[in-house]
């Protein structure tokens, strides 16, 4: 059975049925021939007919609630219940039998007409009519067109019977209300057939008579204009034909003229209502047929922009798409690649081309594609799907992304993709997050606790350990307020009634306790409303807050400390009203600073202090809330001799005695901002004779980046290495690769704040070597933490040359020396003859003074030596040479 669309009137139609039906089957029970007559003077209705009539109308009503459970079993039991009765009875009327059935659940002791052979059975027409009813119900539960135009033409069927007998009362014709002679139907019988009919055929509106009326063009529009006008002067004409009768005002030929020229009238009233509602309509035809030409050029115009706009749509629309970060593709019905965008490319690993000609089975992971096979869902166009899969990129690694699936009327599938490997790895983080969280509550030294009807379901060992208990002692077992001391506990109790009445959120409020031994302490609650389970509850934490209250006492008897402490703070010191930027206080140390007594300034407002020019940047600042400590705004202070001064304000917002306030601190920094220009200076001094030495200088940090350097630097990078420096750079990247282990041993050295002195040699372009005296020192903060290296090169070529010219003149001097040793050790020992010969000589010479011989021999020795003392002179001047 399809599902229907619900109808009002067909739901109300089964009602009235039901309702009528029932209160006739009351009458037949209880004996009341008023409720079996429904309307007095007429034929009773019979019970069987009034139990098919609540069949038919409940069988209508299930129709309309189509997506409740078993709702095609139970239309197609109440209809098939209906049918039997109305055919058993009608065969009994064929065949002239009895089969119980018409006492069956009433006896009736009385024929309700001469007509009835049987006592209880509904009428002949009613049984016809009946039987039609339930084969056309039946014909319903089939999904086949032919069997439900079939079941429409059975309704219209019964329609035209029950309009028969209805017109054969208003009319006075009995042959249209007994069907062959046998029997007559009761009136209401008749009208609740034309309404249990009209509202069935209304179920397939587009078959049958009901299209006729139902649909929305002009004719159907006309048709039911003109039946329902024909219908009312049918029961007006027929009620005037009854009374006429009954009160016998006209014979039978006067009242048929009268009937013809009132059904004249009447027609000529149809047709002046129809004819003018026809020219209104063709009057608002022509004025749409107007605004519809208007329309239509207005249209084309819009066709032609929107055009436009559509190519610069799909334009954007494709940019959109390519450029999206997530992965976007479309699949045809066979599950194959259409279209992919440049996201879905670089996560996939995959090309463009290489996906277009690829089915999306491929990029799935097969172990999931054995439990989850590919569909081609969502089955309802439109509609969007949200799921998780597991793809495998071209290099076989497999990660989690989350698909929304969309399927379009041509059985194209849009899919967006994301990776969500992240996210699975954070969620699986937070699992462990909350197992620690567990643990964490239950070490916590903060007592937390939950609590259900006035119970607590859960506390943790230092909630109950605050109170002297063991946590088995509190959960489930006392009520909240046991740990509570007396004086206090209607706080308590009416804190938890307005959270678990949701008449506040949460609440946070200090009471008394009661410990187990009797004593009694401190305690802070903090809690909120949730709902568990269903049932409202309280979550919070609570700390024990007796030392606290001891220090608030401690804290009252300190308050002449800190006010001592403001009022001598060295610093100056200013609480300030926001509203209207009056002193509220002021300390000794800012009426010195500013030149005013305490008196002037507290009768002061802080506008004063400034410059009319800064005056409304000052407005606009105390406008500002200062939720935390704002520090570092410089601005200009007037002193009360007019001197200006900079001072660094550091301030914070609060509350004081009930007025906003801003407390601040002004500290004169005049004299830094100088000296700090002045250090500017000479930092600019600095680098001007950083760029104008011959030294090269760089600084690099621990990792050995490049911070600073100097032009000389420049200049030999790009001397040595054809690379022009930048900040940033990693020395690592152009070193020299044979030196830079030695280098790497020299900084581990530094990182234990030593210096380094070495000198290193690099060959010049136009061949030769250039020396430099290279220099690392660490560069250190005032904890002694090294940040990072100062690296100097200087050029000591010439120095170099001088020393080798140096050594060089040292071992020709050398050589001449050892010449000069080996020529004095030589003539020492030409001498050493001559000298021992004059020596002894003299020694004789001294004790004979006159021996002549002696004397000989010394001249002749004298003159050896003379003469080996002019070879010596020769040899020495031979030297020189």
């Amino acid at each position: 059975m399809s599902d229907q669309k619900k109808s009002k009137v067909i739901i109300a139609v089964s009602v009235v049925t039901i309702v009528i039906s029932v209160i006739v089957m009351c009458g037949w029970v209880f004996n009341v021939l008023v409720l079996k007559e429904i309307i007095p003077g007429f034929v009773p209705m019979v019970f069987n007919a009034a139990l098919c009539f609540v069949l038919f109308g409940s069988a209508l009503l299930v129709r309309q609630s189509s997506k409740m459970r078993y709702s095609k079993t139970i239309f197609a039991t109440l209809s098939v219940s209906g049918a039997f009765i109305g055919l058993i009875t009608l065969l009994q009327f064929l065949f002239h039998f009895n089969t119980g059935l018409d006492e069956l659940f009433i006896t009736d002791a009385e024929k309700v007409s001469s007509s009835h052979l049987y006592p209880g059975r509904m009428a002949y027409n009613a049984a016809v009519n009946f039987s039609l009813l339930g084969v056309g119900f039946i014909l319903l539960t089939a999904k086949s067109r032919i069997a439900n135009l079939l079941a429409q033409y059975l309704f219209h069927a019964v329609s035209i019977l029950s309009i028969v007998a209805l017109i054969g009362y208003l009319y006075g014709v009995s042959l249209f209300n007994t069907l062959l002679y046998v029997s007559s139907m009761a009136t209401h019988t008749a009208i609740l057939f034309l309404l249990l009919s009209i509202g069935a055929a209304m179920l397939n509106p587009t078959l049958g008579l009901v299209r006729l009326f139902t649909g929305k063009q002009i004719g159907n529009q006309l048709a039911r204009r003109l039946f329902g006008l024909i219908l009312i002067m049918v029961i007006a004409f027929g009620s005037l034909r009854l009374q006429a009768r009954y009160e016998k005002i006209f014979t039978l030929d006067i009242g048929i003229s009268l009937l013809a020229v009132c059904f004249l009238l009447g027609s000529i009233i149809i047709l002046w209502s129809t004819a003018k509602w026809l020219n209104r309509i063709d009057t608002k035809r022509s004025e749409a047929e107007a605004e519809v030409k208007l329309m239509n050029a207005e249209l084309e115009q819009r066709v032609a922009e929107r055009s436009a706009e559509i190519v610069k749509s799909e334009e954007k629309y494709r940019s959109l798409i390519e450029q999206a970060s997530d992965a976007i593709y479309v699949l045809d019905f066979g599950m194959n690649f259409t279209e992919v965008n440049a996201s879905m490319c670089k996560i996939m690993g995959y090309t463009r081309e290489e996906l277009l000609q690829m089915n999306v089975g491929a990029i799935i992971d097969p172990e999931e594609l054995k439990t989850d096979p590919l569909t081609t869902s969502p089955d309802i166009t439109g509609q969007s799907i949200v799921r998780e899969r597991r793809f495998m990129r071209k290099d076989r690694s497999v990660f989690t992304v989350e698909i929304n699936v969309k399927k379009f009327s041509d059985n194209r599938i849009l899919v967006m993709a994301r990776d969500i490997s992240e996210r699975k790895r954070i969620e699986s983080e937070l699992k462990d997050a909350e197992l620690k969280f567990r643990t964490i509550a239950e070490k916590s030294i903060v007592g937390v606790y939950i609590v259900q009807h006035g119970k607590f379901i859960y506390v943790n060992p230092r909630f109950a350990g605050i109170f002297g208990y063991e946590p088995a002692e509190l959960i489930n077992t006392v009520p909240v307020e046991t740990i509570i001391h007396k004086s206090h506990r209607h706080i308590t109790t009416e804190n938890v009634r307005q959270r678990m009445e949701g008449e506040i959120e949460s609440v946070h409020y200090e009471v008394m306790g009661l410990k187990k031994d009797g004593t009694t302490n401190w305690v802070e609650f903090y809690g909120s409303r949730a709902t568990l389970g269903g049932v409202p509850t309280i979550i919070g934490s609570m700390v024990d807050g007796t030392e606290r209250k001891q220090a608030e006492e401690e804290l009252k008897t300190s308050e002449q400390k800190y006010k001592l402490l403001f009022d001598s703070n060295p610093l100056p010191l200013w609480m300030i009203a926001k509203d209207d930027l009056s002193v509220i206080a002021v300390n000794d140390a800012a009426a010195r600073l500013y030149g005013y007594t305490k008196d002037e300034l507290l009768t002061m407002d802080v506008k004063a202090l400034r410059a009319e020019e800064d005056r409304e940047k000052q407005l606009e600042g105390y406008k500002e809330e200062l939720t935390s400590s704002a520090n570092g705004r410089i601005i200009r202070h007037i002193k009360k001799d007019r001197t200006i001064m900079y001072v660094q304000v550091t301030a914070h917002d609060i509350i004081f005695d009930g007025r906003p306030v801003r407390l601040s601190l002004t500290n004169d920094i005049t004299e830094k901002l100088l000296a700090e220009e002045a250090l500017k200076k000479s930092e600019a001094n600095l680098q001007t004779i950083l760029n104008t030495t011959d030294t090269a200088y760089a600084m690099f940090d621990t990792q050995l980046k490049v911070q600073a350097f100097n032009q000389r630097a420049i200049d030999f990078v790009i001397e040595q290495y054809n690379h022009v420096p930048e900040k940033g750079d990693n020395l690592a990247d152009f070193f020299p690769r044979d030196r830079f282990p030695q280098f790497v041993e020299y900084l581990k050295m530094i990182s234990q704040g030593q210096h380094i002195n070495y000198e290193a040699d690099y060959p010049k372009k136009k061949g030769g070597k250039v020396w430099y005296d290279v220099r690392l020192s660490p560069i250190m903060n005032e904890r002694k933490e090294v940040l990072g290296t100062l690296m100097a090169l200087y050029d000591i070529t010439e120095r170099k040359a001088n020393e080798q010219n140096l050594r060089e003149a040292y071992e020709s001097i050398q050589n001449h020396i050892e010449s000069i040793k080996g020529m004095a050790w030589k003539q020492s020992h030409l001498i050493r003859s001559p000298v021992a010969n004059l020596q002894a000589l003299a020694k004789m010479l001294k004790d004979h003074p006159a021996d002549a011989e002696v004397l000989a021999h010394l001249q002749a020795e004298v003159d050896r030596l003379d003469e080996i003392i002019h070879e010596m002179a020769k040899e020495a001047a031979a030297h020189n040479v």
